[in-house]
């Protein structure tokens, strides 16, 4: 998120409280504030967001990742990957092949321990976490409407909302993703003081079903679902279910206000090594040291491809996003080199690749790249390793 996503010139602030003053009309203060002091490093900079709510892992920090000697990774696979990713604003760049450590890089002062903004990659966290609630018996299924635990929408059109709807992004819901107002929702979702008060506001605009729109308003009302269905907060669910048995460090989460909800649309903190954790789960169909944490029948359908959107599944991404797909935006010159790859995406570009077929996970971490394409790392790494192996 830039300068300008949260915020706006001084002036336009000024003019803001301005207005709500002769209108009488109530100023969310500390969305004001959090524009005016909204960080230039906005993936680096963990102390700019308070409050925060602690996510129990391990420890302070988890254990190290198992090494390897040596690699079937080519010297200039490895390379090329290392040239972009400094190229492209990164601060870390980390490549496990067969349960090994192969590249660990940090650049820009980043240290290994440093916790940095996930961005929307903590939307994929949020979805593993609906499998463990329906697992649970929490929820009874995807098809379930929303409705059921937001009975605010009971006597209202948005009831004909499902799970599926909002995992998919196909909800219907207003989306109003503005960056240059403090007007829009998506500015008053990420720096507002009340965020299930706006979700639970956002009015239906489309019928549920009928069009893929990523809008980060479903996250934050799935969210809002598990909280409701399991009786625990978001980072405690995610702490006790997931954090701790993957064996990572203690995470944060960004809360609205003091005692207030999270924003699991975005904005969980950790360590680039703990998101290869992450990946390394995914890549082992959710087991870690031979323990099922996620059921494997639920990352499979995760897996599966939305029915209005190939490149999208219950919020994880499954292709490249070329030009072929014009409902995404753009991100990769080429399709990816192994077709099973499927990936966590969150706001400039943070990245976890997981490759089954060629046992790999690739984290990239940084600031807003001047250039991405998301097909050169992974295709130089995944063609490296097919043509070292003859394939």
């Amino acid at each position: 998120m830039t300068k300008s996503f949260l915020g706006s010139k001084l002036w336009t602030v000024v003019g803001l409280i301005a207005v709500g003053g002769l209108l009488r009309v109530a100023v969310d203060w500390r969305l004001l504030g959090r524009s005016l002091s909204y960080p230039d490093r906005p993936i680096t900079s963990p102390d700019w967001y308070q409050p925060q709510q602690k996510v129990t892992g391990v420890g302070p920090q988890s254990p190290p990742l198992a090494k390897a000697e040596t690699t079937e990774i080519p010297p200039a696979s490895l390379q090329t990957a290392l040239e972009f990713a400094e190229a492209q604003n990164s601060v870390a760049l980390l490549v496990m092949h067969r349960d090994r450590l192969v590249l660990e890089q940090y650049w820009q002062g980043h240290q290994a321990a440093d916790l940095v903004n996930s961005m929307s990659m903590v939307k994929t966290l949020l979805a593993l976490l609906i499998g463990v609630a329906i697992d649970e018996g929490h929820l009874t299924s995807i098809q379930e409407p929303v409705s059921t635990y937001l009975p605010e929408w009971a006597n209202d059109p948005r009831s004909d909302i499902t799970i599926a709807d909002l995992l998919y992004m196909q909800s219907g819901l207003r989306n109003d993703d503005r960056t240059d107002t403090l007007r829009s929702d998506l500015v008053k979702l990420y720096g507002g003081s009340d965020t299930q008060k706006l979700a639970l506001g956002i009015p239906l605009e489309g019928k549920p079903g009928e069009a893929f729109d990523y809008n980060n308003v479903n996250s934050q009302l799935l969210s809002l679902v598990l909280e409701r269905a399991t009786g625990e907060s978001f980072g405690d669910y995610l702490s006790y279910r997931l954090w701790q048995p993957l064996g990572a460090g203690d995470g944060f989460l960004w809360l609205d206000r003091p005692g207030g909800h999270a924003k699991p649309f975005c904005c969980f903190f950790a360590t680039a090594s703990d998101w290869v954790r992450l990946g390394q789960m995914l890549l082992h169909g959710g087991q870690v040291d031979n323990t099922q944490v996620i059921p494997s029948e639920w990352i499979d359908q995760m897996r599966q491809e939305s029915p209005l959107e190939p490149t999208f599944g219950l919020h994880v991404w499954l292709k490249a996003r070329t030009n072929a797909y014009p409902q995404v935006n753009y991100a990769s010159s080429a399709p990816f080199a192994a077709a099973d790859t499927f990936y966590l995406d969150g706001r400039h570009h943070q990245r976890v690749y997981i490759i089954p077929s060629e046992e790999l996970v690739i984290v990239r971490i940084g600031e807003d790249p001047p250039a991405w394409n998301d097909a050169v790392i992974v295709n130089a790494i995944v063609e490296g390793l097919r043509e070292r192996q003859g394939n």
